[in-house]
Parts: C-alpha cells; sequence; structure tokens
C-alpha cells in the first residue's frame, strides 16, 4: 500500500479529509518562553504568537501538516526526506515540519516518530518509523502496525519519559520505546458530538505532565480530554464551521489549532485560529487569520 492509497482509504472513512493529498494542518507546538507556533496550510505559513500576543509569519516556504518541537538541538545532524527542519533563530526553538499526511512527533531521547512505515526501498505502509538523532531509520512496533492497519494513524505526541502516544480514527495508543504498546482508549466517542461524520477522527493530540491525554477530536467539532485510566471528557467545544485538528498542553494551558470547514469541501476555505483554555475554564482566542493574511504570504495554495 503506497503513501496515496494510504490518503485515500482515511478519507473513505471521514469527511475531515476532502482531498486524497490536503487536509487542514495539525501542526501547533509551544516552546518554553511561550511563544506558539502553528500551521496554515493554505497560506504554506507557519505562523508565531509571541508571549505578547503579536501575530508574525514565522516560516513563510513550509506551511505543512505536521510539526515538532526540536528545542534542545537532538535532531540538528540528521538528513532525511521525510521531514524538513527549521533552524532556530532569533530565542526561536528549531522546529521540524511534515509536509505530507503523516504525523511526527521527536521523543524525549531525540529520536522521531513518522506516522508511515518507509522501507529503505521506499515502499510505504501503515505503521511507525523510527528516525533516530544521527539519521538511522528503522521500522518502529510492527506489532502495532498490524494492530492499527485499518485505523491509520492520525497524531503522534510524546510524554516526559520518551513514550510515544498514537492517536487513530477512534482509538488512542500508548508505545513504550521497545515497541510494546496498549490501548489507552479502545472507542472514542464524546457523547456532545454534534456532527455528521461517521467518527470523531481523532488527529492532534499531546500529554500533559500527569499523562492526561488531549485530542483533537475534528469529526465532532471538540476536544477530548483522557485520563491515565482511559475516561473520556470534552472539555472545549468549537462552533460550526470551526474544528479543532491539533493541540498542545504547556504550564497546564491548553492550546488549540482549529480551522474553518476542517469537516467540509476545499471550496468553502480553509482559515486557522488558535483558542488557549486555561485551567480556571476561561476561553481566549489568540490568533485568527483571515483571507487577506493568507492572499500576503508568497507561497500560499490557489484552492478553486
Amino acid at each position: 500500500m503506497n503513501a496515496r492509497r494510504i490518503v485515500l482509504f482515511l478519507a473513505s472513512v471521514t469527511v475531515c479529509l476532502w482531498t486524497a493529498s490536503a487536509h487542514p494542518g495539525s501542526g501547533i507546538v509551544v516552546d518554553e518562553r511561550g511563544n506558539v507556533f502553528f500551521q496554515d496550510s493554505v497560506a504554506r505559513t507557519i505562523w508565531r504568537i509571541n508571549p505578547d500576543g503579536k501575530v508574525s509569519a514565522h516560516h513563510d516556504k513550509l506551511g505543512g501538516h505536521w510539526m515538532t518541537l526540536d528545542g534542545k538541538d537532538r535532531f540538528a545532524r540528521a538528513e532525511t526526506k521525510l521531514v524538513e527542519r527549521i533552524p532556530s533563530r532569533e530565542g526561536s526553538p528549531a522546529l521540524i515540519v511534515a509536509d505530507g499526511g503523516a504525523p511526527i512527533v521527536l521523543n524525549a531521547m531525540g529520536d522521531l516518530y513518522y506516522g508511515l512505515n518507509v522501507s529503505p526501498d521506499g515502499k510505504v505502509a501503515v505503521g511507525m518509523t523510527r528516525i533516530s538523532a544521527n539519521g538511522t531509520q528503522s521500522e518502529f512496533a510492527p506489532s502495532f502496525a498490524k494492530e492499527i492497519e485499518k485505523l491509520g494513524i492520525t497524531g503522534l505526541a510524546s510524554g516526559l519519559d520518551g513514550t510515544v502516544y498514537a492517536a487513530c480514527l477512534t482509538a488512542v495508543f500508548k508505545l513504550s520505546t521497545n515497541g510494546m504498546f496498549t490501548r489507552l482508549a479502545s472507542l472514542v466517542q464524546p457523547p456532545e458530538c454534534d456532527s455528521d461524520a461517521a467518527t470523531p477522527f481523532l488527529r492532534g493530540l499531546d500529554i500533559d505532565a500527569n499523562g492526561t491525554v488531549y485530542a483533537a477530536a475534528c469529526g465532532c467539532r471538540c476536544v477530548v480530554k483522557i485520563s491515565p485510566n482511559g475516561k473520556v471528557e470534552t472539555v472545549l467545544k468549537a462552533e460550526r464551521p470551526w474544528s479543532p485538528t491539533g493541540v498542545a498542553v504547556q504550564n497546564g494551558e491548553l492550546y488549540v489549532l482549529e480551522y474553518t470547514n476542517a469537516n467540509g469541501a476545499a471550496t468553502e476555505g480553509w482559515l486557522p485560529r488558535v483558542r488557549k483554555l486555561a485551567p480556571g475554564g476561561r476561553v481566549t482566542t489568540l490568533a485568527n487569520i483571515s483571507e487577506a493574511q493568507q492572499r500576503q504570504q508568497p507561497n500560499r495554495l490557489t484552492i478553486p
């Protein structure tokens, strides 16, 4: 099964993808200084929100779909065709970006995990690839690949101990660095789901210091919280036409990347925004990218 067929498979089971090769980005990260970086797939831009709330274009050549921080430059010497590394500059951390549909995450050990199994001869199948800090590439957790071959991998995140968490269409898995895995949540179905989607379609996710998982349930227009014992609850809803596609947790605060019509057709456009959920429940909008801002970016996509 090649990469295109995998994406077509995912598109067939959810309305969150509207073509075989394109969907709204899920990449959002927050560094230790409180800078927020998020991807705009239409503008082909990575936007930055500084701690004072100023929004600016951080990188205008690769909007991409997935992103992970490399704040300690652990992946600086690796060379791989699967991702692109944006070096640190002006006090910002280095970013690793995947332009395709496969999610990525860099764990605490400096290993990069890629949400497709890519063999040395270029063949692609459902599964995971692990790339070490020196660029050595290998298949990761082949037994896990068999477990999720009909679900695909729709999001990746890493805990403080290097444990990798993987989102699939309706489930979340926890994988140790030796490839052993368990299901954290087998069937995530938010009771508040008001979408016509056949599945909640979990996308970007992140983990707090206590091992609690937060995941964007794109198909249900909400963010779910999954406790270490598997309890699921909704913590944030998005009004139409918005849907969450990615999340990031930093210092007890939840940052959520949302897109207009993430469940709809390309003709309706994609506009990203970022909202923050504080521990006390207060929700604030940090960024709301307009069509005018997207048109100003030199490498933006033209959507019919």
